[in-house]
Protein backbone atom coordinates (compact mmCIF):
# COMPACT_ATOMS: atom_id res chain seq x y z
CA UNK A 1 0.00 0.00 0.00
CA UNK A 2 1.35 3.42 -0.95
CA UNK A 3 2.28 6.04 1.63
CA UNK A 4 -0.40 8.37 0.28
CA UNK A 5 -3.08 5.76 0.87
CA UNK A 6 -1.89 5.22 4.44
CA UNK A 7 -2.12 8.97 5.09
CA UNK A 8 -5.61 9.01 3.56
CA UNK A 9 -6.72 6.23 5.91
CA UNK A 10 -5.17 8.03 8.87
CA UNK A 11 -7.06 11.23 8.08
CA UNK A 12 -10.30 9.29 7.65
CA UNK A 13 -9.72 7.66 11.03
CA UNK A 14 -9.23 11.05 12.67
CA UNK A 15 -12.39 12.28 10.95
CA UNK A 16 -14.34 9.34 12.41
CA UNK A 17 -13.08 10.13 15.92
CA UNK A 18 -13.87 13.84 15.55
CA UNK A 19 -17.34 13.13 14.14
CA UNK A 20 -18.18 10.70 16.95
CA UNK A 21 -17.04 13.17 19.60
CA UNK A 22 -18.96 16.06 18.00
CA UNK A 23 -22.17 14.07 17.58
CA UNK A 24 -22.25 12.90 21.20
CA UNK A 25 -21.41 16.40 22.46
CA UNK A 26 -24.25 17.92 20.42
CA UNK A 27 -26.73 15.30 21.63
CA UNK A 28 -25.91 15.89 25.27
CA UNK A 29 -25.89 19.66 24.81
CA UNK A 30 -29.54 19.42 23.76
CA UNK A 31 -30.64 17.51 26.89
CA UNK A 32 -31.93 19.29 30.05
CA UNK A 33 -29.44 20.94 32.40
CA UNK A 34 -27.07 18.20 33.69
CA UNK A 35 -26.41 20.22 36.86
CA UNK A 36 -30.09 20.12 37.79
CA UNK A 37 -30.20 16.40 37.03
CA UNK A 38 -27.21 15.81 39.32
CA UNK A 39 -28.46 18.00 42.15
CA UNK A 40 -32.09 16.89 42.00
CA UNK A 41 -35.20 18.77 41.03
CA UNK A 42 -35.73 20.15 44.54
CA UNK A 43 -32.17 21.40 45.05
CA UNK A 44 -31.42 25.03 45.93
CA UNK A 45 -30.33 27.29 43.05
CA UNK A 46 -27.03 27.92 44.85
CA UNK A 47 -26.23 24.20 44.87
CA UNK A 48 -27.04 23.92 41.16
CA UNK A 49 -24.87 26.96 40.40
CA UNK A 50 -21.94 25.44 42.35
CA UNK A 51 -22.24 22.19 40.35
CA UNK A 52 -22.23 24.14 37.09
CA UNK A 53 -19.05 25.95 38.12
CA UNK A 54 -17.40 22.75 39.38
CA UNK A 55 -17.82 20.91 36.06
CA UNK A 56 -17.54 23.94 33.77
CA UNK A 57 -21.21 23.81 32.79
CA UNK A 58 -21.53 27.56 33.32
CA UNK A 59 -19.47 28.15 30.17
CA UNK A 60 -21.11 28.52 26.71
CA UNK A 61 -21.44 25.21 24.79
CA UNK A 62 -18.98 26.30 22.10
CA UNK A 63 -16.33 27.12 24.69
CA UNK A 64 -16.86 23.77 26.42
CA UNK A 65 -16.62 22.00 23.05
CA UNK A 66 -13.25 23.51 22.14
CA UNK A 67 -11.95 22.98 25.69
CA UNK A 68 -12.84 19.28 25.46
CA UNK A 69 -11.18 19.03 22.03
CA UNK A 70 -8.06 20.73 23.36
CA UNK A 71 -7.85 18.24 26.23
CA UNK A 72 -7.90 15.37 23.71
CA UNK A 73 -4.92 16.67 21.72
CA UNK A 74 -1.77 14.80 22.87
CA UNK A 75 0.36 17.98 22.51
CA UNK A 76 -0.21 20.94 24.80
CA UNK A 77 0.73 22.68 28.04
CA UNK A 78 2.05 20.46 30.83
CA UNK A 79 1.84 22.80 33.78
CA UNK A 80 5.19 24.19 34.89
CA UNK A 81 7.03 21.98 32.37
CA UNK A 82 5.81 24.01 29.41
CA UNK A 83 4.51 22.44 26.22
CA UNK A 84 5.09 18.83 25.19
CA UNK A 85 3.54 15.41 24.76
CA UNK A 86 0.85 14.47 27.27
CA UNK A 87 -1.86 11.89 27.79
CA UNK A 88 -5.22 12.95 26.32
CA UNK A 89 -7.69 13.90 29.03
CA UNK A 90 -11.35 12.88 28.99
CA UNK A 91 -12.28 14.87 32.06
CA UNK A 92 -13.83 13.67 35.31
CA UNK A 93 -17.05 11.83 35.93
CA UNK A 94 -20.01 13.89 37.09
CA UNK A 95 -21.13 11.11 39.46
CA UNK A 96 -18.03 9.21 40.59
CA UNK A 97 -14.95 10.76 42.20
CA UNK A 98 -12.69 9.36 39.46
CA UNK A 99 -11.38 10.40 36.08
CA UNK A 100 -13.00 9.04 32.94
CA UNK A 101 -9.74 7.42 31.86
CA UNK A 102 -9.58 5.53 35.17
CA UNK A 103 -13.20 4.34 34.86
CA UNK A 104 -12.77 3.21 31.25
CA UNK A 105 -9.45 1.58 32.07
CA UNK A 106 -10.99 -0.50 34.85
CA UNK A 107 -14.00 -1.55 32.73
CA UNK A 108 -12.31 -2.18 29.37
CA UNK A 109 -10.39 -5.39 30.23
CA UNK A 110 -13.57 -7.24 31.17
CA UNK A 111 -15.34 -6.18 27.96
CA UNK A 112 -12.26 -6.88 25.83
CA UNK A 113 -12.03 -10.38 27.31
CA UNK A 114 -15.75 -10.92 26.65
CA UNK A 115 -15.57 -9.64 23.04
CA UNK A 116 -12.39 -11.56 22.17
CA UNK A 117 -13.78 -14.75 23.70
CA UNK A 118 -16.98 -14.38 21.68
CA UNK A 119 -15.04 -13.74 18.46
CA UNK A 120 -12.67 -16.67 19.07
CA UNK A 121 -15.70 -18.91 19.63
CA UNK A 122 -17.26 -17.63 16.39
CA UNK A 123 -14.04 -18.27 14.43
CA UNK A 124 -13.33 -21.71 15.89
CA UNK A 125 -16.86 -22.93 15.21
CA UNK A 126 -17.93 -20.80 12.26
CA UNK A 127 -14.98 -21.39 9.92
CA UNK A 128 -15.04 -25.22 10.07
CA UNK A 129 -18.83 -25.12 9.83
CA UNK A 130 -18.68 -23.01 6.67
CA UNK A 131 -15.96 -25.19 5.11
CA UNK A 132 -17.86 -28.39 5.86
CA UNK A 133 -21.09 -26.95 4.49
CA UNK A 134 -19.28 -25.92 1.29
CA UNK A 135 -17.68 -29.36 1.02
CA UNK A 136 -21.11 -31.02 0.89
CA UNK A 137 -23.46 -28.38 -0.61
CA UNK A 138 -27.11 -29.30 -0.42
CA UNK A 139 -26.48 -32.04 2.14
CA UNK A 140 -28.08 -32.40 5.53
CA UNK A 141 -25.27 -30.56 7.33
CA UNK A 142 -25.41 -27.71 4.82
CA UNK A 143 -29.14 -27.29 5.35
CA UNK A 144 -28.75 -27.34 9.14
CA UNK A 145 -25.87 -24.84 8.98
CA UNK A 146 -27.76 -22.45 6.72
CA UNK A 147 -30.96 -22.67 8.79
CA UNK A 148 -29.11 -22.21 12.06
CA UNK A 149 -27.19 -19.24 10.65
CA UNK A 150 -30.42 -17.53 9.60
CA UNK A 151 -31.79 -17.94 13.11
CA UNK A 152 -28.54 -16.73 14.67
CA UNK A 153 -28.39 -13.61 12.49
CA UNK A 154 -32.04 -12.67 13.03
CA UNK A 155 -32.23 -13.11 16.82
CA UNK A 156 -31.59 -9.87 18.79
CA UNK A 157 -28.84 -10.00 21.39
CA UNK A 158 -31.07 -9.00 24.31
CA UNK A 159 -33.57 -11.77 23.45
CA UNK A 160 -30.83 -14.39 23.12
CA UNK A 161 -29.26 -13.24 26.40
CA UNK A 162 -32.53 -13.74 28.26
CA UNK A 163 -33.19 -17.08 26.54
CA UNK A 164 -29.68 -18.46 27.09
CA UNK A 165 -29.65 -17.29 30.71
CA UNK A 166 -33.04 -18.82 31.44
CA UNK A 167 -32.23 -22.19 29.82
CA UNK A 168 -28.64 -22.77 30.94
CA UNK A 169 -28.58 -20.92 34.27
CA UNK A 170 -32.15 -21.07 35.60
CA UNK A 171 -33.66 -24.27 34.21
CA UNK A 172 -30.48 -26.33 33.83
CA UNK A 173 -28.34 -24.46 36.36
CA UNK A 174 -28.06 -27.47 38.66
CA UNK A 175 -26.64 -29.54 35.81
CA UNK A 176 -24.44 -26.92 34.11
CA UNK A 177 -23.25 -25.22 37.30
CA UNK A 178 -23.30 -21.87 35.49
CA UNK A 179 -24.55 -18.74 37.30
CA UNK A 180 -26.98 -16.30 35.74
CA UNK A 181 -25.03 -13.23 36.86
CA UNK A 182 -21.43 -12.62 37.75
CA UNK A 183 -18.33 -10.78 36.64
CA UNK A 184 -14.73 -11.70 36.00
CA UNK A 185 -13.81 -11.14 39.63
CA UNK A 186 -16.25 -12.56 42.17
CA UNK A 187 -16.47 -13.27 45.89
CA UNK A 188 -16.09 -16.81 47.20
CA UNK A 189 -17.77 -18.27 50.29
CA UNK A 190 -15.10 -16.72 52.53
CA UNK A 191 -15.61 -13.25 51.03
CA UNK A 192 -12.32 -13.26 49.12
CA UNK A 193 -12.04 -11.84 45.62
CA UNK A 194 -11.31 -14.65 43.17
CA UNK A 195 -11.08 -15.02 39.41
CA UNK A 196 -14.27 -16.66 38.13
CA UNK A 197 -13.90 -17.75 34.50
CA UNK A 198 -17.18 -19.70 34.54
CA UNK A 199 -19.05 -16.39 34.68
CA UNK A 200 -17.64 -15.70 31.20
CA UNK A 201 -19.15 -18.76 29.49
CA UNK A 202 -22.78 -17.71 29.04
CA UNK A 203 -22.20 -14.06 28.03
CA UNK A 204 -19.40 -15.05 25.60
CA UNK A 205 -21.59 -17.77 24.07
CA UNK A 206 -24.52 -15.36 23.71
CA UNK A 207 -22.42 -12.55 22.27
CA UNK A 208 -20.72 -14.92 19.82
CA UNK A 209 -23.89 -16.35 18.28
CA UNK A 210 -24.46 -13.63 15.68
CA UNK A 211 -20.84 -13.35 14.45
CA UNK A 212 -20.68 -17.16 14.35
CA UNK A 213 -23.70 -17.22 12.04
CA UNK A 214 -22.32 -14.46 9.80
CA UNK A 215 -18.79 -15.87 9.58
CA UNK A 216 -19.97 -19.40 8.81
CA UNK A 217 -22.10 -18.16 5.91
CA UNK A 218 -19.32 -15.94 4.58
CA UNK A 219 -16.87 -18.84 4.71
CA UNK A 220 -19.38 -21.13 3.01
CA UNK A 221 -20.02 -18.66 0.16
CA UNK A 222 -16.33 -17.83 -0.32
CA UNK A 223 -15.35 -21.51 -0.21
CA UNK A 224 -17.97 -22.41 -2.84
CA UNK A 225 -16.56 -19.71 -5.14
CA UNK A 226 -12.99 -20.94 -4.68
CA UNK A 227 -13.99 -24.59 -5.18
CA UNK A 228 -15.39 -23.64 -8.58
CA UNK A 229 -12.21 -21.78 -9.61
CA UNK A 230 -10.12 -23.22 -12.48
CA UNK A 231 -6.97 -23.79 -10.41
CA UNK A 232 -8.92 -25.89 -7.88
CA UNK A 233 -10.49 -27.94 -10.67
CA UNK A 234 -7.00 -28.47 -12.10
CA UNK A 235 -5.63 -29.57 -8.73
CA UNK A 236 -8.50 -32.03 -8.34
CA UNK A 237 -7.84 -33.39 -11.86
CA UNK A 238 -4.20 -34.03 -10.93
CA UNK A 239 -5.34 -36.20 -8.02
CA UNK A 240 -5.12 -33.82 -5.05
CA UNK A 241 -7.19 -35.00 -2.09
CA UNK A 242 -10.18 -33.00 -0.88
CA UNK A 243 -8.47 -32.32 2.42
CA UNK A 244 -5.40 -30.96 0.66
CA UNK A 245 -7.57 -28.80 -1.62
CA UNK A 246 -9.43 -27.34 1.34
CA UNK A 247 -6.25 -26.71 3.29
CA UNK A 248 -3.92 -25.41 0.55
CA UNK A 249 -6.26 -23.73 -1.92
CA UNK A 250 -9.64 -22.98 -0.40
CA UNK A 251 -8.94 -21.83 3.15
CA UNK A 252 -6.31 -19.20 2.34
CA UNK A 253 -8.16 -17.73 -0.65
CA UNK A 254 -11.52 -17.68 1.14
CA UNK A 255 -10.27 -15.85 4.22
CA UNK A 256 -10.33 -12.29 2.82
CA UNK A 257 -14.10 -11.67 3.26
CA UNK A 258 -13.95 -13.45 6.59
CA UNK A 259 -11.14 -11.13 7.79
CA UNK A 260 -13.24 -8.14 6.74
CA UNK A 261 -16.23 -9.37 8.72
CA UNK A 262 -14.18 -10.47 11.73
CA UNK A 263 -12.41 -7.11 11.99
CA UNK A 264 -15.73 -5.30 11.93
CA UNK A 265 -17.32 -7.69 14.39
CA UNK A 266 -14.60 -7.23 17.01
CA UNK A 267 -15.39 -3.52 17.28
CA UNK A 268 -19.13 -4.21 17.11
CA UNK A 269 -18.87 -6.70 19.95
CA UNK A 270 -17.12 -4.10 22.11
CA UNK A 271 -19.89 -1.62 21.37
CA UNK A 272 -22.80 -4.05 21.38
CA UNK A 273 -22.11 -5.86 24.64
CA UNK A 274 -24.35 -3.47 26.62
CA UNK A 275 -27.44 -5.68 26.77
CA UNK A 276 -25.47 -8.89 27.25
CA UNK A 277 -23.42 -7.40 30.08
CA UNK A 278 -26.54 -5.99 31.72
CA UNK A 279 -28.47 -9.30 31.61
CA UNK A 280 -25.57 -11.37 32.92
CA UNK A 281 -24.26 -8.76 35.37
CA UNK A 282 -20.88 -8.66 33.64
CA UNK A 283 -19.34 -5.40 34.83
CA UNK A 284 -17.53 -4.14 31.77
CA UNK A 285 -17.60 -1.18 29.42
CA UNK A 286 -21.20 -1.80 28.33
CA UNK A 287 -22.42 -1.97 31.91
CA UNK A 288 -20.52 1.24 32.72
CA UNK A 289 -22.02 3.11 29.74
CA UNK A 290 -25.51 1.90 30.64
CA UNK A 291 -25.16 3.35 34.14
CA UNK A 292 -23.63 6.57 32.76
CA UNK A 293 -26.58 7.07 30.42
CA UNK A 294 -29.01 6.59 33.28
CA UNK A 295 -27.13 9.11 35.42
CA UNK A 296 -26.55 11.66 32.60
CA UNK A 297 -22.80 11.28 33.14
CA UNK A 298 -21.72 13.03 29.92
CA UNK A 299 -17.91 12.68 30.24
CA UNK A 300 -18.11 8.90 30.73
CA UNK A 301 -20.47 8.45 27.77
CA UNK A 302 -18.29 10.62 25.53
CA UNK A 303 -15.18 8.75 26.61
CA UNK A 304 -16.83 5.39 25.95
CA UNK A 305 -17.97 6.45 22.48
CA UNK A 306 -14.50 7.73 21.63
CA UNK A 307 -12.95 4.48 22.87
CA UNK A 308 -15.27 2.39 20.68
CA UNK A 309 -14.63 4.67 17.68
CA UNK A 310 -10.90 4.36 18.20
CA UNK A 311 -11.30 0.58 18.32
CA UNK A 312 -13.08 0.64 14.95
CA UNK A 313 -10.24 2.68 13.41
CA UNK A 314 -7.52 0.51 14.94
CA UNK A 315 -9.17 -2.78 13.93
CA UNK A 316 -9.63 -1.58 10.35
CA UNK A 317 -5.94 -0.66 10.19
CA UNK A 318 -4.99 -4.11 11.48
CA UNK A 319 -7.31 -5.67 8.90
CA UNK A 320 -5.40 -3.88 6.12
CA UNK A 321 -2.15 -5.35 7.43
CA UNK A 322 -3.75 -8.80 7.51
CA UNK A 323 -4.82 -8.39 3.87
CA UNK A 324 -1.21 -7.82 2.89
CA UNK A 325 -0.19 -11.04 4.65
CA UNK A 326 -2.99 -13.14 3.16
CA UNK A 327 -2.77 -11.61 -0.33
CA UNK A 328 0.53 -9.87 -1.20
CA UNK A 329 -1.12 -8.47 -4.33
CA UNK A 330 -3.12 -6.12 -2.05
CA UNK A 331 0.11 -4.36 -1.08
CA UNK A 332 0.57 -3.24 -4.69
CA UNK A 333 -2.99 -1.85 -5.00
Amino acid sequence: MSRGRWWSKAWRGLAVLWGSFTLVFLVFTAVPDPARQLAGQQADPEVIADIRIQFGLDKPPLERYFKALQDLVPIGPRGSEGWGLRWPSLGKSYVRPESVVSLLGSALPATALLAISALVLALLVGLPMGLLAARYPGGWFDRIAVGGSVLGMSAPSFFMAILVGYVFAVRWGGWTGLPLTGSLWDLDAQGRTVLSIKNLILPAFTLGLRPLAVLSQLMRGAALDVLAAPHVLTARAFGASEGEILRRHVLRNALNPVVTAASGWLAQLLAGAVFVEFVFGWRGLGFLLFEALEQHDLPVVMGGVLLVSFTFVLVNALADVTYRILDPRAAQA
